[in-house]
């Protein structure tokens, strides 16, 4: 440790990040009386959950089991012990379910923080001990008006907006993109805009906040009101040590270093290290990537420096990362957008996926993370030539990446011009186009075809899930609603490539979230969860929520662990 006198500061707990993870170890410290500081290397709040669906996989919640939902933990397990194979591991799976419904409810109880029911399946319910709906749970809506102006400005904000600032779910995406559809859909999309004008006469942007947005109001409000101290701006430089035990932290903080001492613990939620190019490089393998969709200061600090203390990392996984394809969209400024796969045409009927042979290599209605292996096991990134493939009345229908449907948009030669999509009268053409060859390519369109006309993916069983028939659309009429035709031309192709949603690699812990050397002793007081820490996923991805669920589990861990540290210590004493 630095001899270097520094301005000082003593806690219970010292949090580092702001993400989920990090605020629900802050709350449940402060519900059971421990002093708490939340120190958070950005200028706004949330980290990548801010940015995301807020959504949490809790197998047997209270919401499950009030909506009538048969399920169990020993279901839960048997599915996990299917998805994860050889990556299984009892005990985290073990604790993950055991204390995901308490601490949940914990979570809860006394707060703001709500969740409500998802609809969503989990993404391979047909295997044993899957389920169509009941583990995944939605942060609840919060009307950004019960903030302070001053905290509404600290959250972070989403990745997609309408009109320059307005958030809309998922569930209400067809209202807005069918206005005049009917009576329902005009007034609601009505209020909403509304709505909106009038909050931008007094907010930056709209304050109907939902997904990881209202996850963080919710958690801002219900901090505030345990007195919980929020630094932002304010970077961790150097984990202290006394003794072989973590007992606090330097503090970068408005160009004074501040000791912040933690008498019960340091808990690291900082977000991973999706951003650290070297880090990238180093842990994941075959897995080179270089897009990620996590927030921009999300960059492994916390991982570093507790290496530098002795701490192991963890890459025993299936894969480094929790995927989704992305598109590039070029911009006047070096860096091309990265560009989601969009709800909207995200696995619908009437688009295929091909690789480098031109043939399909994958099922497209399969979760946006069985897309990307899907590009690993097929050639990437030795080979990038993946593309999704539609015809325009496709694109019209539903858009394409970027490209929003008609009439939101009038003319795709726009998006030609700049290489965003390929575009060609024939098939073959649009083969030579984007460098595959041509009778493949043709070959597989005509065999999808086909498919559609039979009503069976003969080649991945397209349509056959519960989380593919979500994705589906009876309106297309045909035998398979995930299956649609590519017939008339002009032709599209949009290339894609893999991202990362949060990173599964990280510190190497014990079940109770302490840090852990190579040899498995724990670093005394050093704590981790959310992506700093390894999923328990082990880089599978069995449903919606496995990387913020397991975050809020594991950050409720860590403070049982500390909990009953400290209590034994004053015990002793």
């Amino acid at each position: 440790m630095t001899n270097q006198r520094h301005e000082e500061l003593t806690v219970d707990v010292l949090v580092l990040g702001s993400g989920a993870a990090g605020l629900s170890a802050a709350l449940y410290s402060a519900k059971k009386g421990l002093t708490v500081l939340v120190c958070e290397k950005s200028s706004h709040l949330g980290g990548t959950t801010a940015l995301s669906n807020g959504m949490i996989w809790i197998p047997s919640s209270k919401q499950a089991q009030t909506a009538g939902i048969k399920d169990s933990i020993v279901n839960a397990e048997t599915y996990l012990k299917g998805e994860l194979a050889e990556f299984y591991q009892a005990d985290f799976i073990d604790a993950l379910l055991k204390d995901g419904p308490t601490a949940i409810s914990e979570l809860e109880d006394d707060t703001q923080v709500k969740f409500t029911l998802a609809s969503a399946p989990d993404y391979h319910s047909s295997r044993v001990g899957g389920v169509d709906k009941g583990r995944a749970l939605s942060p609840a809506p919060y009307d950004g008006r019960l903030l302070t102006k001053n905290d509404f400005n600290l959250i972070a904000n989403p990745i997609r907006v309408l009109l320059g600032g307005m958030m809309i779910s998922s569930s209400e995406i067809n209202k807005f993109l069918n206005p005049f559809k009917s009576w329902d859909a005009f007034q609601h999309v009505m209020g909403r805009i509304g709505r909106y004008a009038f909050d931008r006469l007094e907010y930056r942007r709209g304050t109907e906040l939902s997904g990881g947005n209202a996850l963080i109001a919710r958690f801002l409000i219900s901090l505030r009101k345990l007195k919980v101290e929020i630094w932002t701006q304010a970077p961790l430089s150097e984990i202290c040590i006394e003794n072989g035990r973590a007992v606090g932290g330097l503090i970068d903080r408005q160009g004074t270093t501040i000791r912040v001492k933690a008498r019960h613990g340091v808990i690291l939620a900082t977000g991973g290290f999706a951003r650290n190019a070297a880090l990238r490089v180093e842990i994941s393998g075959p897995h080179q990537h270089s897009q990620t969709l996590v927030h921009e200061d999300v960059k492994g600090e916390a991982i570093q420096l507790a290496r530098h203390l002795g701490a192991s990392l963890d890459t025993e996984v299936a894969s480094p990362g929790f995927w989704t394809p992305v598109s590039l969209l070029p911009t006047k400024s070096s860096e091309a957008q990265i560009v989601p796969y969009g709800w909207l045409d995200r696995g619908r009927p009437g688009v295929i996926a091909i690789g480098p042979n031109g043939r399909r290599f994958v099922n497209e209605s399969n979760s946006y993370h069985d897309v990307c292996i899907g590009l690993f096991e097929n050639g990437y990134p030795k080979d990038d030539r993946f593309y999704f493939i539609c015809d325009y009345e496709f694109v019209k229908k539903r858009g394409m990446g970027q490209i929003l449907p008609w009439p939101w948009t009038l003319s795709i030669s726009g998006y030609e011009r700049t290489g965003y999509i390929q575009v060609a009268r024939s098939i073959k053409d649009l083969a030579l186009k984007i460098g595959i060859d041509p009778d493949a390519l043709e070959t597989t369109v005509d065999h999808h075809n086909e498919n559609v006309i039979s009503g069976v993916d003969s080649e991945f069983g397209r349509g056959e899930s519960a989380f593919n028939r979500a994705l589906g659309d009876v309106s297309v009429g045909t035998k398979n609603p995930n299956l649609g035709p590519i017939r008339r031309g002009p032709f599209i192709a949009l290339k894609i490539v893999p991202a990362t949603l949060g990173t599964a690699s990280g510190l190497k812990t014990d079940t109770e979230s302490r840090v852990t050397r190579a040899d498995g002793s724990p670093i005394q007081g050093l704590f981790a969860c959310g992506n700093d820490m390894t999923s328990p996923m082990r880089g599978k991805y069995p449903g919606a929520g496995i990387t913020i669920g397991p975050g809020i589990v594991f950050a409720y861990r860590a403070v049982e662990a500390i909990l009953q540290e400290s209590d034994h210590h004053e015990k002793r004493t």
